[in-house]
């Protein structure tokens, strides 16, 4: 070990030559504390550990955590990193140390929440229990009542047998089945509805709860972005190098500048000439960034390595970058490097400055773009320096961006014309986070930004605590294991069809199409189911209540007719008959339409705004920022 944390792990690097390491494999149910494991490249790592070395065939790893962070850019690991079960080895054969199995991982722990939190939702009692519980005694008095009346008032022989009809007529006509069918059709329709639409909608509680949401939370990565890195804007700086000065004119020809000269014939100007130099560094790296250079590159040229160029000393150095080395005749020997800021340059000096590259690299992060330097060093240049830290020419900075979803902007334009409140929570860098919700039409302060799932969860609690100022209810819109825990302990949790099995069964409403317009739909359509419960209640209620003086009998004394029970029966069925008739009209319900451009919408919206509730600034409930899961 170079050295030791408090725990006794290494935080250097370990000569182990894991090839020759005796191995067998085992079941997971037979991994301890304390064993070590041989983790191949594309396996998924099965329990929580410490990275302890990593083959000789490679410089580093790489490990995607997307399944427990959500962000799409893996992670460089160094010997002594902490290593969870369910992420993904990227790149070479590790060797880890078990520290914990089964219930003790963090992936454990993140379903242990999940499931508190959802044992925590209270049920929500029936408004048509609730309604019966009060109508049914007094339909019983009302029919005693009629009862006795009739047998005191009425002096004629059959004043028992006029008023024992009178007294069940009254039961009858006012027997509350129409009220008993007012919520449950309504919701079978609206959840019948829900699904034609690409909703998967999860009980009746669930539309009830929805059409009380006034706050929606959006995760980030692979929720309002694609989750998919592709190459943005590329920013050649040939031109304004202090050393030299290039213009690549159209016979490929460069002046000042031997970078330029004899390059493969597609190369236009100076900006392919840089993507393609980063392209061919990065041709062997399974890295993300890496995907989007050598993607874009080949969407412009197909095959963009000519025979004549030959590439070699390729090597990846995880958490710095790649490296390579081109030759061609005519054109050069050149050693080309993409990565941060030190690795470009050469140098291990933080404090070297670039005036240009770096104020465009604080742009891209203001645009919610990731910056990366792109150097070149002839073999001449290198020959010449006496050392490993030679400094070299950054010629370019390429900015990488996960693209918005193309419907990201109009549903949150669509959903402030609901008078609903959005919000945005991510684990990613907070310049980054902003930008993306500017883009998109949230407000800064609406932004979480570099918080762990369960920071998530407390930014639900703490939305949900403003319930009694007018906040309303809360509703998460998440894809990610990451994301599961608030999506439980929401309101209402919103998941995307596309999203982890862990996310999907802690949500109460799925997006089976992935499209977030749907979650528009899910509001829009629970807010008209919901206006159909109500209405069914007031029919049933006001036709009840017009029927009872008739089966009473209270117009026979002024000439009027007298219900017969047969009668008051046939009233009752043509009540229940027109409640489930009403509830059969949603199946003519038509989502709103919302244009990409302008957010033009039809339906039963709000045009209320939305009304800024303030967080509470003293919370001693919850911990905020989030202490972390490990």
């Amino acid at each position: 070990h170079d050295e030791k944390d408090a725990d006794g792990y290494s935080s250097g690097s370990i000569d182990i030559q894991i090839g020759a390491l005796t191995t067998q494999e085992v079941d997971i149910h037979e991994i301890t504390e304390g064993d070590y494991l041989v983790v191949p490249p594309g396996s998924r790592i099965p329990t929580d550990g410490i990275l302890i070395a990593t083959s000789e065939s490679s410089n580093g790893c790489f490990v995607d955590e997307s399944a427990l962070s959500g962000e799409p850019f893996p992670v460089a690991k160094k010997a002594g990193d902490l290593l969870f079960g369910s992420t993904v080895n990227q790149l070479s054969t590790m060797l880890i140390k078990v520290t914990a199995t089964g219930s003790g991982t963090v992936l454990a722990k993140i379903v242990r929440l999940v499931e508190e939190a959802q044992t925590r939702k209270a049920p929500i009692q029936a408004q048509a229990d609730a309604i019966a519980c009060v109508f049914a005694p007094i339909v019983l008095t009302l029919a005693t009542i009629t009862f006795f009346a009739w047998l005191c008032w009425n002096k004629q022989e059959d004043r028992f047998f006029a008023a024992f009809t009178s007294g069940i007529a009254v039961i009858v006509v006012a027997c509350p089945c129409a009220l008993g069918l007012a919520t449950p059709t309504a919701v079978m329709v609206g959840t019948g509805v829900g699904a034609l639409n690409g909703l998967l909608i999860k009980g009746g509680a669930v539309l009830e709860s929805a059409h009380g949401v006034k706050v929606v939370i959006f995760d980030k990565t692979g929720t309002v972005t694609t989750g998919r890195a592709v190459l943005g804007k590329v920013t050649e700086l040939m031109t304004t190098c202090t050393t030299t000065t290039t213009t690549l004119t159209q016979n490929n020809k460069t002046q000042n500048d031997p970078l330029g000269d004899n390059v493969p014939s597609f190369i236009k100007d100076n900006s392919e000439l840089v993507l393609w130099l980063a392209a061919c560094a990065e041709l062997n790296s399974e890295h993300p960034l890496a995907t989007a250079i050598v993607n874009a590159a080949r969407s412009k040229w197909g095959s963009f390595l000519p025979k004549d160029v030959r590439l070699t000393e390729q090597s990846i150095v995880p958490g710095s970058g790649v490296s390579c080395r081109m030759q061609k005749q005519g054109w050069g020997d050149w050693h080309v490097r993409v990565g941060n800021k030190e690795w470009a340059h050469g140098t291990r000096d933080d404090t070297i400055t670039d005036g240009q590259a770096e104020e465009e690299i604080r742009t891209l992060r203001l645009n919610g773009q990731v910056g990366v330097y792109v150097s070149v060093l002839s073999n001449k240049e290198l020959q010449a320096c006496n050392n490993d830290e030679c400094p070299r020419r950054v010629v370019a900075v390429l900015g990488i961006a996960d693209p918005i979803q193309s419907e990201a902007r109009s549903t949150i334009r669509a959903l402030k014309k609901m008078g609903v409140e959005p919000w945005m929570c991510t684990g990613d860098h907070e310049l980054t986070a902003i930008a993306v919700a500017e883009e998109i039409g949230i407000h800064p302060n609406h932004v979480c930004a570099g918080i762990k799932p369960e920071g998530k969860a407390d930014l639900v609690t703490r939305l949900q605590r403003r319930r009694n100022k007018g906040g309303g209810r809360v509703a998460m819109v998440g894809d990610g294991i990451n994301d599961s825990i608030a999506l439980a302990r929401a309101d209402v949790g919103i998941a995307i069809g596309a999203g982890t099995e862990i996310a999907v069964e802690a949500a109460d409403i799925v997006l089976v199409r992935s499209n977030l317009h749907d979650v528009v739909v899910a509001l829009h359509l629970s807010r008209a189911v919901f206006f159909r419960i109500r209405l069914n209640f007031v029919w049933a209620l006001g036709y009840n209540l017009l029927a009872l003086p008739f089966a009473a009998g209270i117009l026979c004394p002024f000439g009027g007719p007298h219900l017969a029970p047969a009668y008051a029966g046939l009233m009752m069925a043509f009540s229940s008959v027109s409640v489930v008739t009403s509830s059969l009209l949603l199946r003519t319900y038509s989502k709103p339409n919302i244009d990409e451009t302008t957010s033009s919408w039809t339906g039963l919206w709000s045009r209320k705004r939305p009304r800024h509730v303030p967080l509470e600034q003293h919370d001693e409930h919850v911990v905020y920022p989030p202490t972390e899961l490990i």
